[in-house]
């Protein structure tokens, strides 16, 4: 268990705080962070000085001296003063260096699962990666918060327990006891009862609320869950629709409502516990420095300045010392936090190099040579294959459903990751279109363009008007969620749009016309012909009249190479 909890420790610092304050912005950083531990020191100082304040406001009390009375009223306006002003200033030092940090950290994660499509890799994987935007947001966000308050939470006790552990010792002087007819003395006896009681206390939180790190856990991965459901169905509610789905979508919110009902009702019941030691530990905490300081006062060994003066010492002691009590939650809370974001990072730093090797070459030639393609279970789609695309030779990728046809175009775009074999390929430039085309945010302008085109506006009209879509030119500027306002077959038609202005040296339609009749389909393919008189187009498809618009045919389900078509050329749209 402690080579577990070191194990932790060490990757959390290593994968998710030094990468930060090694980056290019550490120096801002350290600016904003040593600002905010001087005005940290500033505030206990005051805080210190207050303490001393007591004693002499509690004596002039009891000696009812009005003068030193109202003076101190002085004294302390001034203290407010600058307590507060070093108090909200380390605020704001403290508040704009989490935002920095959360900034860079997101953008980072979002970089790294981005990179080289990792996010498609951790999609196929599936292992403790549910869920990825919201350990990119909720948990940055909560970590970042949480470290830096406990963090410095911490530090800020540990001073001040060291201003005022020395404070209490020579307060407290002496307790003389005799027990059973032995008499002994116990020097700074308050700082010992301050001592025990927290340690005392911080053991029973701990048995208490150790399991909240678990149901922390589990409570944030099932309010994913059902978020997420609810996303797919505001994304999927035309289809839900057509099937009239609603009761079983309403059955899958409940049961994942029912799983957080579940496990918040075992949170429930530890914070029970946990709560009812807080309090009772709080409670007894602003009582125990009189029931120590009460003795010597009776005696009349200290004055009533010097008794309050103690029992204030008291308290920031006991709060230094109860820091893990007081804060068990929200360190629970943290681990829960900083488990995900670090399952996250380790699953984007430990993606195996696939067996399917790609390589790049000058020739204009694509050559497949697989022993296997099988899916992430293990489970073969395609043996044995040895597949040569040549430039100019379009090519139909044809077979039954299941022979793995779409999961060849992603074998050659270099997303699966599951085989054995290489593809080499050439270093000119490739677009793959998809079956259901991807809309970005934004306006249909920025749709048509995606992701890198630069047209200018004519051009964008006039493509428009190839495709098909003239109606919608004088709405280029407008924003929308054209995945919900376009029909498949008008989004297939802007994707075709797409490959005309990036003029790629290969395209790849993967079922990219199935919206469409077959006259639109074979008149937005000869245009493509047109348009792109040296891109080699490789189709995957089933319908028959695919064939008369190629070449050349590969039948996964004959596993031959390729079937050459009757001699013939595709007629263009001019």
């Amino acid at each position: 268990m402690k080579s577990s909890r070191f194990t932790f420790f060490r990757q959390v610092w290593t994968h998710l705080i030094h990468p930060y304050w090694t980056s290019e912005d550490r120096w801002k950083a350290y600016g904003l962070l040593g600002g905010h531990l001087i005005l940290l020191g500033l505030f206990i100082a005051v805080t210190v000085r207050v303490n001393y304040w007591q004693n002499d406001f509690y004596t002039s009390l009891q000696e009812l001296n009005g003068n030193a009375f109202f003076k101190l009223i002085g004294t302390w306006l001034v203290l407010a003063f600058f307590s507060i002003t070093f108090f909200t200033s380390k605020f704001f030092l403290l508040q704009n260096l989490e935002i920095r940090w959360r900034k860079w950290m997101t953008h980072h994660l979002i970089e790294k699962w981005t990179h080289e499509q990792r996010y498609y890799a951790l999609q196929l994987k599936g292992d403790g990666t549910d869920n990825p935007d919201q350990r990119i947001t909720d948990d940055v966000k909560q970590f970042i918060d949480q470290s830096l308050s406990l963090s410095l939470g911490f530090l800020q006790q540990f001073v001040a327990l060291l201003s005022f552990l020395g404070i209490l010792w020579s307060l407290s002087g002496t307790l003389h006891l005799s027990v059973g007819g032995i008499a002994f003395s116990v020097p700074g006896y308050m700082c010992w009862g301050a001592l025990l009681y927290a340690i005392c206390g911080t053991i029973i939180s701990y048995f208490l609320g150790r399991s909240l790190v678990h149901l922390g856990y589990e409570s944030e991965k099932r309010e994913a869950n059902l978020r997420y459901s609810l996303v797919r169905f505001r994304e999927n509610m035309e289809g839900i629709a057509h099937y009239k789905g609603e009761n079983q979508e309403r059955r899958i919110f409940s049961k994942r409502f029912d799983n957080i009902v579940e496990n918040f009702h075992r949170v429930i019941n530890r914070m029970i516990f946990v709560n009812s030691w807080n309090i009772s530990y709080t409670s007894f905490d602003n009582l125990a420095p009189y029931l120590l300081g009460a003795p010597r006062l009776f005696m009349r060994e200290i004055t009533f300045g010097t008794f309050m003066q103690s029992a204030s010492a008291f308290r920031q002691v006991s709060s230094a010392l109860s820091f893990i009590i007081t804060n068990f939650t929200a360190i629970a809370s943290w681990c829960s936090t900083t488990n995900r974001l670090l399952e996250f990072k380790l699953s984007l730093e430990s993606i195996p190099p696939s067996p399917l090797l790609h390589s790049t070459h000058e020739k204009e030639v694509i050559q497949i040579t697989c022993d296997e393609i099988t899916l992430p279970q293990g489970e073969i789609l395609s043996e044995n294959l040895n597949i040569t695309l040549k430039q100019g030779e379009d090519i139909l990728i044809t077979g039954p459903t299941g022979t793995g046809k779409s999961t060849l175009a992603r074998v050659l775009a270099g997303l699966w990751p599951y085989g054995k074999g290489t593809v080499t390929r050439p270093s000119s430039s490739f677009l793959f279109l998809p079956q259901k085309p991807y809309m970005p945010l934004g306006s249909l302008e920025i749709a048509l363009q995606y992701p890198s085109s630069k047209a200018t506006k004519k051009e964008l009209y006039d493509v428009l008007d190839r495709v098909g879509l003239a109606s919608f030119k004088e709405k280029l500027d407008e924003v929308n969620d054209w995945a919900r306002v376009l029909s498949l077959g008008e989004q297939q038609r802007i994707a075709i749009a797409r490959a005309i202005l990036s003029q790629p040296h290969w395209l790849v339609l993967d079922e990219a016309t199935s919206a469409m009749d077959e006259v639109s389909e074979a008149h937005l393919y000869r245009l493509l012909r047109s348009r792109l008189p040296h891109t080699t187009f490789i189709s995957i498809g089933h319908r028959e009249s695919l064939k008369a618009l190629h070449i050349r045919e590969v039948n996964l389900g004959k596993l031959k190479d390729a079937i050459p078509f009757p001699d013939q050329k595709m007629a263009v749209v001019a």
